[in-house]
């Protein structure tokens, strides 16, 4: 008995420990998350309501759990939520057409953009609405790059941590895909059709 259900889920049980991971250790893993990678991979490989169900439940149990486990309250009404999830879910929307050319390079290259997508979005509404950082392109350039002077890391850590997850996640779930899909290991490969 087939049970195509298990793949998703053990998918779905490592992302929110790892999300868990990256929240008790925000010094050695500042923004080393796989949610963006999964946003876009779940759009271009899955189909149906599966698509956007995997990231927005993995979100929707991880959010709290990394949010409790970093000291904030989960459930604060607050921009910065809901500019996060609905970064992701642009970032989803922005894959569809990824659909039709989803090589690995692509995806690859997807995540990256992925990443660079999130932190530009996510940190300028952290420039707009924070009253430390000057309305002005140095000021916005500061919430990009190196953050607030009483941060302990820059911003751009982030940015390099979010990509190198991305492209790691993103590669994962290309192995995943091509061990978990019966359609492929049936098919001929490239090099027995020659």
């Amino acid at each position: 008995m087939q049970r195509p259900w298990i793949p998703a889920l053990v998918l779905l049980v490592l992302l929110v420990a790892f999300r868990a991971l990256g929240a008790m250790f925000p010094m050695e893993l500042p923004n080393f998350q796989p949610l963006a990678a999964l946003f876009l991979c779940s759009i271009v490989f899955l189909r149906g309501t599966k698509a956007w169900a995997l990231p927005v439940v993995a979100w929707l149990i991880s959010n709290p759990i990394a949010s409790l486990l970093q000291g904030y309250n989960p459930f604060t009404p607050g921009g910065g939520t809901s500019v996060a999830f609905l970064t992701l879910l642009a970032t989803g929307a922005m894959a569809l057409p990824l659909r039709k050319v989803a090589s690995p390079a692509v995806m690859l290259v997807g995540g990256l953009v992925a990443a660079l997508f999130f932190h530009l979005v996510t940190n300028t509404a952290v420039w707009l609405a924070d009253p430390t950082y000057a309305k002005s392109g140095e000021g916005l350039w500061q919430a990009l790059w190196s953050g607030r002077p009483t941060d302990v890391l820059p911003t751009w850590i982030f940015l390099r941590n979010l990509a190198a997850a991305n492209l790691l996640f993103t590669a994962l779930f290309l192995l995943a895909r091509r061990s978990w899909s019966p359609a492929e290991k049936s098919a001929p490969s490239l090099a027995h059709t020659r």
